[in-house]
C-alpha cells in the first residue's frame, strides 16, 4: 500500500493525515515545537507509522510517495523579526525606496506610531550606477565595480542575504541577472535573490519589498527544509517533497528555497482548497470557510467553487509582497487567545495567544492566562477527559481558578459568567471578521453554508453562523487538519508575469501571445524539473485590466481554445473586465481600458482520490449517546443536561437534535438548541440552524 502526506505546522499543533490509494485515510496531531518545528513532523510521522501498524518510521516512510509540507517558518520569520540580516543592492538614487514605502503613515491620524523598520536597514541599501529606461533600453551601464565593492562592503558587515532590485528590470533583467551573479561570486554561502526572478512586475516598491522579505526568510526557510530532507532521507523516504505556498499550490523543496517569499502566508491557504473539495460533491458552490486554531481564526470566501485570490499583502500588516495569494483574512482569534482586562477594566480577548508554549492553563504546562479554550471548559463544551482523544487531559480547576483571579474576581462576577462573557466577545470578533469577507464586499453571507475547520471551528461555528443568518454548517471528519488535507490534495503551481502596460485599443495579439508563451516554456522549464509529465500539465492565463486613468487593476481570466489569441478574443476580455468591474465596485464606464500584466500560472496535476459515497446506517443515533454534562447555551438562558454522542462512530445517515455534542478524536462539534446535525452520504456532520 502507497500512501500520501499531507503535514501542516499550526501555532498549537502540528496535523498531519495520511492517504492510502483507496482514499481512506487516517489523522495525527501532535504539539508543535517552534523552535525546531520539524522535530513535531517527525513524532507525527511516527505516529502514523505506528497507528498503520507499521514496525518502524523508515518502514512506513518506504511506503510514501509524497509528502506535501505546509510550514509557517517564512511567516514566523517575519512576525518575530528573527530573519537574515539583509543587503540590498538598488538603482544610484532609490536607495530610500524600501523606507518611503507608500509615501504615507500606516496611521494617518496617529502621529505616535512609528515608521515599520525596514528589513533591509539603510546602512545595508547599496546604490549602485546603473540605469535601464521605462522601454527596456539601457542608459547607464552596469558599474561591476560598484557591486563587487558593495559586496565587499555587505562582507564586512557580516550580512546573510542580499537582495537586488534594480529600476525597470522588469523591462529587461539584464543589468540585474548580472549583479547576482557577482554576488553570488563575491559571496559564496550568502543568500542572493533578484527581484526578475521572483515577481518582474511594475511598481518599484512592491517588487523591492516584495524581493526584500524574500532574503530575510530565505536562509532560515532553506535551513529547514535542508535539515528536514536531510532528516527523512536518513529514514528511508525517497518520495517527492512538496512545499505548499501562498496560492495553495504546492512546490519543490529547490523552487522553494529559491523563492522562499512564496512561502510566506502559506500556513493557512490550503483550507479553502480542501473546502472547494470537500463541498463540490455535496452540490454547494458558495461557501465561507472558518478555519480557528491555537492563535487566529482564517477566513475565506469561496464563491462559485473558486476560493477567491488577491494579488497583495502586508505580512503582520507591515510588510507588503505582491505575488498571487488565497485570499484569507486573519484575525487573532484561536483556542488560545488570552483573556484580559485593560486599564478601565474592561474585557478583551486576544490578538495574544497562549500558542502551543505554553498554551492554556488547562494544559498544565505551566500557562497562567486565562484564554477561550478555558472558557470553553469552564461552560461544558471541552470534555476534560477526552481532549484530542484522551491525549491532553484539562485542568478543570486550574481554568477556573485562573478565569476566577484574573477575570471574574476584578469584575465581580461569577466565574461561569466571565466564561460565558469571554466566548460572548471573541465570537462576536469573529463574526465582525466574517462580516469583513462577505458583507463588506458585497456578498449576502445568508446565501453561503459555512465550512467550519481547524480545532476549535466546530466549537464555535453554531455561534458565528446564527448572527450571520448562515443556515448550514460542514464539518468534515478531518476538519481540524484542514490545512494538511489541502495541501496533500494540491497540484504543483508556478505563476509568472509579464508587464506590458498598453492601451487595450492598440495593442497587438502577437506580442500577448509571445509573453504567454514565453511564460509557459518557463513554467515547463520548472515542471520538466519536478517530473510532471506533459500530459498532467494544464496552463491558466489572465490580464490586469484598469480603465484609462486609474491606478488600481482588476485580473481577468484569457479564455482561449488554443493558447493563442485574437481580435475577437480581446473583445470579450474587454467585456468581461467590465462585468468584473461592476460586480466588484457596481459600476462599468466607457472610456477606454489598459493592459498592465500579464499572468500565466502552470500546473502539475497530482492524483487526488475522489471523496467516496459510504452505505446508509440509519437515523436513529441514540446508541451512539455515551453520557450527559451540563452545558452552557444562552438560548435557553443557562446551562442543561446535554447528550454527548461518540462522532467517531456514528455513521451515515444519524440524526441527533441540539443541543447536543458530538466528540471526535480531533475536534468538538457544538450543536445549539433548535438545531439538529445529520451525518451526509460521504461522512460529514452538517448542522441545520432554524
Amino acid at each position: 500500500m502507497k500512501y500520501v502526506v499531507g503535514v501542516d505546522i499550526g501555532g498549537t499543533f502540528t496535523d498531519l493525515i495520511c492517504i492510502d490509494e483507496n482514499a481512506d485515510y487516517i489523522i495525527v496531531k501532535t504539539s508543535s515545537t517552534p523552535k525546531d518545528p520539524s522535530i513535531a513532523v517527525i513524532d507525527g510521522l511516527e505516529k502514523v507509522a505506528a497507528k498503520l501498524g507499521k514496525s518502524s518510521l523508515e518502514e512506513f516512510l518506504t511506503d510514501v510517495v509524497r509528502i506535501c509540507h505546509g510550514t509557517t517558518v517564512s511567516t514566523n520569520t517575519v512576525l518575530t523579526w528573527t530573519g537574515a540580516k539583509v543587503g540590498l543592492l538598488c538603482t544610484e538614487g532609490f536607495r530610500d525606496t524600501l523606507g518611503i514605502r507608500f509615501g504615507i503613515r500606516e496611521h494617518p491620524y496617529d502621529f505616535t506610531v512609528p515608521a515599520p523598520q525596514a528589513l533591509a536597514p539603510r546602512y545595508l541599501r547599496m546604490p549602485i550606477e546603473e540605469r535601464i529606461k521605462g522601454d527596456g533600453e539601457i542608459l547607464t551601464a552596469l558599474n561591476e565595480q560598484q557591486v563587487r565593492d558593495a559586496c565587499k562592503y555587505l562582507k564586512e558587515q557580516g550580512v546573510e542575504a542580499v537582495a537586488i532590485c534594480f529600476l525597470w528590470s522588469f523591462k529587461n533583467p539584464v543589468h540585474e541577472k548580472r549583479a547576482a551573479e557577482i554576488a553570488r561570486e563575491e559571496l559564496p554561502g550568502i543568500y542572493v535573490c533578484a527581484s526578475c526572478e521572483i515577481q518582474p512586475e511594475v511598481r518599484e516598491y512592491w517588487r523591492m519589498s516584495t524581493t526584500v522579505i524574500s532574503a530575510y526568510v530565505g536562509p532560515n526557510l532553506s535551513n529547514y527544509i535542508r535539515n528536514l530532507v536531510a532528516t527523512l532521507t536518513s529514514k528511508g523516504f525517497d518520495g517527492q517533497l512538496l512545499i505548499t505556498q501562498s496560492n495553495a499550490g504546492v512546490i519543490s523543496p529547490e523552487v522553494a528555497m529559491e523563492q522562499a517569499v512564496r512561502t510566506v502566508l502559506s500556513g493557512p491557504a490550503c483550507a479553502p482548497a480542501a473546502a472547494a473539495y470537500l463541498a463540490g460533491p455535496l452540490g454547494m458552490k458558495d461557501v465561507i470557510t472558518v478555519d480557528m486554531g491555537g492563535t487566529s481564526l482564517d477566513i475565506c470566501l469561496i464563491k462559485d467553487a473558486v476560493p477567491w485570490m488577491r494579488l497583495d499583502s502586508a505580512v503582520g500588516g507591515l510588510y507588503h509582497m505582491r505575488l498571487p495569494l488565497i485570499d484569507i483574512h486573519t484575525i487573532g482569534a484561536g483556542g488560545g487567545s488570552i483573556a484580559w482586562l485593560d486599564k478601565i477594566g474592561a474585557l478583551h480577548v486576544g490578538p495574544a495567544s497562549a500558542g502551543a508554549d505554553p498554551g492554556p492553563v488547562c494544559y498544565c504546562r505551566g500557562g497562567t492566562e486565562p484564554t477561550s479554550t478555558d472558557a470553553d471548559l469552564i461552560l461544558g463544551y471541552l470534555n476534560p477527559d477526552y481532549y484530542l482523544g484522551g491525549e491532553i487531559k484539562l485542568d478543570m480547576k486550574r481554568a477556573h481558578d485562573a478565569i476566577d483571579a484574573k477575570i471574574a474576581k476584578p469584575l465581580g462576577m461569577e466565574v461561569w459568567e466571565a466564561a460565558r462573557d469571554i466566548r460572548k466577545i471573541i465570537d462576536a470578533n469573529m463574526v465582525d471578521g466574517i462580516s469583513v469577507v462577505s458583507v463588506q464586499r458585497g456578498e449576502d453571507p445568508r446565501r453561503y453554508a459555512m465550512v467550519a475547520a481547524g480545532g476549535a471551528g466546530p466549537v464555535h461555528s453554531a455561534s458565528l453562523a446564527r448572527p450571520l443568518g448562515i443556515k448550514k454548517i460542514i464539518v468534515n471528519r478531518g476538519s481540524s487538519i484542514f490545512c494538511a488535507l489541502g495541501g496533500a490534495i494540491a497540484d504543483l503551481r508556478h505563476d509568472f508575469v509579464r508587464s506590458v502596460i498598453v492601451r487595450s485599443s492598440t495593442v497587438e495579439p502577437g506580442m500577448l501571445a509571445a509573453h504567454f508563451e514565453e511564460m509557459e516554456q518557463l513554467g515547463n522549464k520548472y515542471l520538466d524539473m519536478e517530473g510532471i509529465v506533459p500530459a498532467d500539465r494544464y496552463f491558466t492565463r489572465s490580464v490586469d485590466m484598469r480603465y484609462k486613468g486609474q491606478f488600481h487593476e482588476v485580473e481577468v481570466p484569457v479564455i482561449t481554445n488554443n493558447g493563442s489569441l485574437s481580435k475577437e478574443d480581446l473583445e470579450l476580455l474587454i467585456a468581461r473586465f467590465n462585468d468584473r468591474h461592476e460586480e466588484l465596485y457596481a459600476y462599468r464606464d466607457e472610456v477606454e481600458t489598459e493592459m498592465i500584466n500579464l499572468r500565466l500560472a502552470a500546473y502539475g496535476k497530482v492524483v487526488t482520490p475522489p471523496r467516496r459515497e459510504l452505505p446508509f446506517v440509519g437515523k436513529d443515533s441514540h446508541q451512539f449517546i455515551k453520557g450527559q454534562r451540563d452545558v452552557y447555551f444562552e438560548e435557553s438562558g443557562g446551562f442543561v443536561a446535554t447528550n454527548i454522542y461518540d462522532g467517531d462512530t456514528m455513521g451515515v445517515g444519524n440524526i441527533a437534535s441540539g443541543p447536543c455534542i458530538i466528540e471526535q478524536f480531533t475536534t468538538t462539534i457544538i450543536v445549539p438548541p433548535n438545531a439538529f446535525v445529520e451525518v451526509n452520504s460521504y461522512g460529514d456532520f452538517e448542522i441545520i440552524l432554524s
